[in-house]
């Protein structure tokens, strides 16, 4: 499966786009705390470089050239069913059956 942030929909106008920006790449700056990465069952030698490469893609990209398909980022309506209530994780629904934590019997 690929995967181009032209395709995901970032909203309608540019205040959307921009806080849909704004709020991945938030996610990202956490991501590379390492919050919560002791609670992982193993340790991902490349997850930092791998988010750190796809943090200055998502730096780098204008969502204003956005054409997008049918993927959306999910919306604050959609953390109920894009979040495992357990393990506090986001779930890659509906690409995935369940939380990775779940599905792992961790």
């Amino acid at each position: 499966m690929n995967f181009d942030l032209a395709e995901l929909d970032w909203g309608h106008t540019p205040r959307e786009r921009a806080a849909a920006k704004d709020w991945l790449l938030r996610v990202l700056d956490l991501a590379l705390t390492r919050h919560r990465w002791d609670e992982l069952t193993y340790d991902p030698p490349y997850a930092e470089r791998y988010v750190r490469t796809y943090r200055a893609m998502v730096e780098a990209f204008d969502p204003a050239t956005a054409e997008p398909g049918t993927d959306v980022l999910p919306g604050p309506e959609d953390a109920a069913m894009a979040s495992c209530v357990r393990h506090r994780v986001l779930d890659a629904l509906p690409y995935w059956a369940g939380c990775v934590f779940c599905t792992a019997g961790v």
